[in-house]
């Protein structure tokens, strides 16, 4: 079974044509008092399942697995509570990416990259720390793939010139 943002099981009831996904999700109260169902849209648990270990491998680059796997819970949450509105966006997968980008931002502190640009940074740590290919991380950030190799063409990493990698410290940081 598919898992939800909020780490629980999302159960599916099929009634004639339609299909109706629920998941539990415990009420976050200090004494378990109960848990409430939600109904989460299936073009959510769909982006959900498509983004979600590139966004975990990002905020791993920049913070312990614990505090990336809360900036997640917290990014998916918020997405899910405006999830109609994302998706009027005229670019909801960039509408996506900003708002784990500034989850990721408020708990830790940027890597020193060498990039030129907020979006140069981003494409770099996908590209070149979570060893994503340049497609990948044009569907993750919403970016045009053609941008996304400019970005990693024009990029000079610190005291490397014409390297290809941000550097041996920093490509740990991300377990592959």
């Amino acid at each position: 079974m598919p898992v939800a943002p909020s780490g629980t099981t999302i159960t599916t009831t099929t009634t004639g044509t339609m299909t109706l996904h629920t998941t539990t999700v415990p009420t976050g109260t200090a004494r378990a008092v109960g848990a409430m169902d939600l109904a989460l849209p299936a073009t959510f648990e769909a982006f959900y399942t498509l983004h979600h270990d590139r966004y975990l491998a990002y905020a791993r680059a920049h913070m312990s697995s614990t505090a990336a796997a809360a900036a997640l819970r917290e990014a998916f949450g918020e997405l899910a509570t405006h999830w109609s509105h994302v998706l009027r966006r005229p670019n909801p997968t960039a509408e996506a990416w900003e708002k784990l980008v500034r989850r990721v931002g408020r708990r830790a502190p940027a890597l020193t990259a060498g990039t030129t640009s907020y979006v140069q940074y981003q494409v770099v740590v996908l590209h070149h720390l979570a060893g994503c290919s340049v497609n990948a991380v044009a569907d993750t950030t919403g970016l045009e793939p053609c941008r996304v190799r400019y970005l990693l063409r024009t990029w000079s990493p610190p005291g490397r010139c014409g390297s290809s990698r941000i550097g041996a410290d920093l490509s740990k940081t991300v377990p592959r």
